[in-house]
């Protein structure tokens, strides 16, 4: 099947590679019938990644203008990747914004989860005494509570597992996942079937994973595809082995961004 948008990509801006501009041009490219900018959310703590606060106005003032000049030939949006540890974003600023959990807090310090393997260690280590399952239970608290928010839709899961820790063969991790999985099921908001650590050669599967897929069919969940794009000739990478993964795991659609509303969409 044809993915015709994407609604989790990062310009130059945050993290990404190419400038707004390049990732609209490359949306037109692929037939996209829509693009959403999503830069990442200012985190007071680590600001080597987001947006910072000074940039705000310029960032939300170049989307809107290139809504405007594109006009007719893509749809252009303006969203924001809120950090659940970030400030509160003025909602009004956006055309929408999704949510996701990069850091667990332990002690007062704000431990990455995704940035290594190393890292993901160091943080069970000296943030919860080598325990993965007090560890991976924060996480995922913080992951059910992001989601009061509002977002149009729940960033990269079990971003947690990016590193293989932790074990997600161990059936504690397995539960609280699953436990978190239907708190966020609970309240509507759809779960993003993210390539975005395939298109970084980090793992070849999507999030979430495939535990987690049966659980969403099972449950009637909701879906969405994102490729969380730093690199705009990445913009739709995977998408086929993402819907694979659903198909083969019982989830038979997914909301796809038609320019101007999420529409289910059968795969």
């Amino acid at each position: 099947m044809k993915i015709m948008s994407n609604m989790h990509t990062h310009s130059t801006f945050s993290d990404g590679k190419n400038a707004p501009r390049d990732i609209i041009e490359a949306a037109i490219e692929k037939g996209f019938c829509a693009i959403g900018l999503s830069d990442h959310s200012y985190t007071h703590f680590d600001d080597s990644y987001c947006l910072p606060p000074t940039r705000y106005g310029e960032y939300r003032n170049t989307v809107r203008q290139l809504q405007k000049e594109y006009e007719g030939k893509i749809k252009v949006l303006l969203g924001l990747e809120q950090d659940a540890f970030s400030e509160p974003l003025v909602k009004e600023d956006f055309d929408y914004f999704i949510c996701g959990v990069h850091y667990v807090k332990a002690n007062g310090v704000y431990y990455p989860i995704d940035l290594s393997a190393k890292a993901t260690k160091e943080a069970i280590d000296v943030g919860f005494g080598g325990d993965q399952i007090a560890f991976s239970r924060a996480y995922y608290e913080d992951v059910v509570k992001c989601v009061s928010l509002k977002p149009l839709f729940l960033a990269h899961f079990d971003l947690i597992t990016k590193h293989r820790v932790p074990d997600e063969s161990d059936p504690r991790y397995i539960s609280l996942a699953l436990e978190a999985l239907d708190a966020v099921m609970e309240t509507g908001t759809p779960i993003e079937v993210n390539t975005g650590a395939m298109a970084r050669g980090v793992t070849d599967w999507p999030y979430p994973a495939e535990f987690l897929m049966r659980r969403i069919a099972e449950k009637n969940g909701l879906v969405t595809l994102g490729s969380d794009c730093h690199d705009c000739t990445k913009l739709d990478y995977a998408f086929d082995v993402a819907v694979d993964a659903l198909r083969r795991n019982g989830v038979h659609s997914v909301l796809i961004f038609d320019g101007e509303k999420y529409v289910e969409q059968g795969i």
